[in-house]
Parts: C-alpha cells; sequence; structure tokens
C-alpha cells in the first residue's frame, strides 16, 4: 500500500510513524525542509519538500499511483484544495481523507457534497473526537484510557495501579478465584510494552490495565478499581477554543445535569462563548491563575479539563487544580513527547486530537471489513473491531480451539443486538463483529485470522 501525507506537523508525523512501523510504502509532504530531514532520521520513509496543494508536488509524491492521500496540514483550505486536486489527478479508487477543523464549511456542504464537490472521502474532525473521548473519562471518573467497541455498548477501561493497590503481587487466577469479578482483563500495559494477560499473570505497580465493561457494568468496574462512586457533576474548562466549545456544549446539552463553567483569556472569545454557549458559567481569566482558580471553586470540582491549544498551560493548569483538590483532571496534550510527562506526574487521563486523527486514518487503511480502530495509550498496542466473513478460519469454531497470534485477544463480540464479552467457549458466527486487542507486529496474522486480508 502507497499512501501519501501532508503535512509533517505533531499530526502528520504521528500518521506516518505509525504507518511506517507497519511496512506501508509512506511519502511525507511538507514546507519545511528541516521538519523533513528530520522524519527520514526518524523514520523509513520518503519525503518531498513542497506545498501540498500544488499539483507539481503532488505529482512528485507519486499521488497518481498511491492508495490513499492524508491531508493533514495547518490548513483547511490546503486539505481541501489537495483532495479536490486527488480526484483529479489521482487514479479513482485512491481515497481522500482530509482534516478539516472549521464548523464553517460544515454548515454549506453535506457529506454527499465533501464527496462530489470537493473530492473528500472522509472528514477528519480531531477536536469532536476528543470530545467524545473526554465524555468517556467522565463516565468513568478516575481512569487513564477508555476506548468505546461494539458501537458504544462496551468499553475498555484502563487505569494504572499505584503502589498499594490491593490487586498488585497477586496472579489474575487468584484475584478472580478470591474476588470473583467477573470482568475480563484484556490487556495490560507495563512499561509501554502491551502483556496479554494469563492465569499466572501477576500485577505490578505501575501497571495500565485495561478491563472489558458492558453498559451496565459501570459500577462493577468501579468496584474493581476501587473507584469513587460519586458521578461528575461540577466541570470546569480551561480554553475556549474549539475543544473548549464543543465539549461545553455538549456537556449542557447531556441529561445528566452538569455544572459547566468555561474559563479563557481572551476577551472577544470570552463574548462569543457567551452568546452561544448561555447555560455554561464563562470566566475571563488566565486558566493557570492559582487565585482566579479558587475564587471559581475549581477545587471543589468533579472533573477538571484543561483543553486550550497550549500544552504547557494545560500541563500547568491541571497540576495547580490537582494541588487544590480537584477530583479528576483531564490534560489535552498534543505534543507526543509530553505523553510519558503526564503519566509520570499522574496527571490521570489524557486527550490528544493528533491521536483521535490518526484512529480516523487508520479505520480507512485496514483491509477487510474493519468496522472500526482505536489505539491504546502509550499507542503500542490497537484494539480492531472486524465483521467475521463466512470464509473466515474462526467461524463456526470457539475461540479455545483457535490459536489467536501472539501478542493479540478477542476483549468483544456484537452479534446484532446482542454483545457477548467472549470466554474460551464462546463460538465466533460469520457475520459476527469481533474486537481484538493487539500489538502493531500481530495485525497482519491477526487480519488474515479473520480472513479480512
Amino acid at each position: 500500500m502507497k499512501v501519501v501525507v501532508l503535512g509533517a506537523g505533531e499530526v502528520g508525523w504521528h500518521i506516518a510513524g505509525r504507518l511506517a512501523r507497519e511496512k506501508v510504502e509512506v511519502t511525507l509532504v511538507d514546507r519545511d525542509q528541516v521538519r523533513l530531514d528530520q522524519a527520514v532520521e526518524a523514520m523509513d520513509l520518503q519525503v518531498v519538500h513542497g506545498q501540498g496543494a500544488d499539483p507539481e508536488t503532488l505529482s512528485a509524491a507519486g499521488l497518481t499511483t498511491a492508495d490513499l492521500l492524508v491531508a493533514v496540514t495547518g490548513s483547511d483550505a490546503t486539505n481541501i484544495l489537495a483532495c479536490r486536486l486527488a480526484q483529479l489527478l489521482a487514479p479513482p479508487e485512491t481515497k481522500r481523507l482530509a482534516r478539516v477543523r472549521s464548523l464553517s464549511f460544515f454548515e454549506f456542504f453535506d457529506e454527499t457534497r465533501f464527496q462530489n464537490d470537493l473530492g473528500i472521502d472522509f472528514l477528519i474532525h480531531p477536536s469532536l473526537e476528543a470530545v467524545e473521548t473526554i465524555m468517556d473519562f467522565i463516565l468513568f471518573p478516575g481512569v487513564a484510557d477508555v476506548i468505546e467497541v461494539a458501537r458504544g455498548r462496551l468499553h475498555l477501561v484502563g487505569l494504572k495501579l499505584p503502589p498499594g493497590h490491593p490487586l498488585l503481587n497477586r496472579t489474575l487466577a487468584k484475584i478472580h478465584a478470591e474476588d470473583k469479578p467477573n470482568i475480563l482483563l484484556a490487556a495490560i500495559n507495563r512499561r509501554h510494552r502491551l502483556l496479554i494477560p494469563r492465569g499466572d499473570t501477576v500485577l505490578k505497580a505501575g501497571d495500565l490495565v485495561y478491563v472489558v465493561a458492558g453498559e451496565g457494568d459501570t459500577e462493577k468496574v468501579r468496584n474493581f478499581f476501587g473507584l469513587t462512586k460519586d458521578p461528575v457533576r461540577r466541570v470546569t474548562i480551561v480554553g475556549g477554543g474549539e475543544v473548549g466549545f464543543h465539549l461545553a456544549r455538549r456537556l449542557t446539552e447531556d441529561s445528566r445535569d452538569f455544572k459547566v463553567t468555561l474559563i479563557e483569556a481572551d476577551q472577544d472569545r470570552c463574548e462569543y462563548l457567551s452568546q452561544r454557549l448561555p447555560e455554561t458559567m464563562i470566566i475571563r481569566g488566565d486558566g493557570t491563575d492559582q487565585e482566579l482558580l479558587l475564587e471559581e471553586n475549581a477545587a471543589e470540582a468533579d472533573a477538571f479539563i484543561a483543553v486550550s491549544t497550549d500544552d504547557e498551560k494545560n500541563l500547568i493548569s491541571c497540576l495547580v487544580a490537582k494541588r487544590l483538590g480537584a477530583r479528576q483532571t483531564i490534560t489535552r496534550v498534543n505534543r507526543s513527547s509530553y505523553a510519558p510527562l503526564v503519566t509520570a506526574i499522574g496527571l490521570g487521563a489524557m486527550v490528544s486530537t493528533r491521536v483521535a486523527a490518526a484512529k480516523a486514518v487508520l479505520k480507512y487503511l485496514r483491509r477487510g471489513r474493519v468496522i472500526s480502530v482505536a489505539a491504546l495509550i502509550n499507542e503500542d498496542a490497537e484494539i480492531i473491531e472486524f465483521q467475521v466473513p463466512a470464509r473466515s478460519p474462526l467461524a463456526g469454531k470457539r475461540l479455545m480451539d483457535v490459536k489467536f497470534p501472539e501478542g493479540s485477544l478477542a476483549t468483544a463480540l456484537s452479534r446484532g443486538e446482542e454483545v457477548i464479552i467472549p470466554r474460551g467457549f464462546t463460538v465466533v458466527e460469520a457475520g459476527d463483529i469481533l474486537a481484538v486487542v493487539t500489538r502493531p507486529e500481530a495485525i497482519s496474522a491477526v487480519e488474515k485470522l479473520l480472513g479480512a486480508k
């Protein structure tokens, strides 16, 4: 497969790196030669220096023979024009993905017009994806990662185990025998390495443990992890940009009756937000100012969420809020170099718009009947949902009778309206949607097993 990625910023860099690791033929295009030189040193890919919306540059990048164009520059106009040019220059079967951040485009174009008139097969809107991720964190306060599967009817919930946690230094077999949690432990992230758990696996401090939770299992998951049972009601948001605006609107429209305060430094933006978010308390100020946070009762927030475009300010805001007593912090971090820092200083949940963009691209890239793709935290593993075709070696067999590739585990199964947390005796049928946690090196073998390749 050949992929052309336009834009070597955080999003484009991340996408190109993920694809290159899977031995996809990637060409990265950008106007910054220094950035391209860094990409060549860090990844196995080709680079082209030039403007992404220039026909000559696109041709030099090999667009005429590409399978996929991913336009993720910092300019919506450039991304849209590049897709329109690709519609004219590339073969009809070439897929065209574009990141479009401004909602004003959506006021004039529906999905059909985006494809027919602008040449965009799939729109990437990282901000809206990030908002939905934050809403999942609010559903499970205190966890480090939440991933929806089975069209939202199941969640993969991850929590980092601190020293002294009651689950530590016990085998999983002993935990299930003594505690009887009736819950599927799907994966363990230990020092940035995915472990597929077995009965003799011993949990250690610092492990990021993932369990599968159904719609009615919220209480069960909280009990298993020892999390607070108090629901989130008071929310403080720092940053009134695109993510902050959509998050505040999503919260105030929710039936759970959230009380929302939004802090934004820019006066004009505050006036804009006040007009469009009448049920949100808009405060003009610096979200890193401790006195302001005390005045606005950030210490009493059930969830303190920093989503400005400045990673450093987000980190500082959440650190201050945590020290003041906020029950849960959620930090927006787009620079990949900061992700380990969030985990190391114990800030809790993290959301990234670049990861949201990569998720959309990976879904398009996968072969066969792929329903959805999501990366686990630290991005060293994925959960992929496949629709099982009749030709799959898995169809008609019990899971215990099938050898899954090393580094992979079936974690959820959907059959019509029924959602099943699979066990060894579960029989997989053609047409089922199976969610599999897998390391990158096992993806090809998993696709083959499920008949998706």
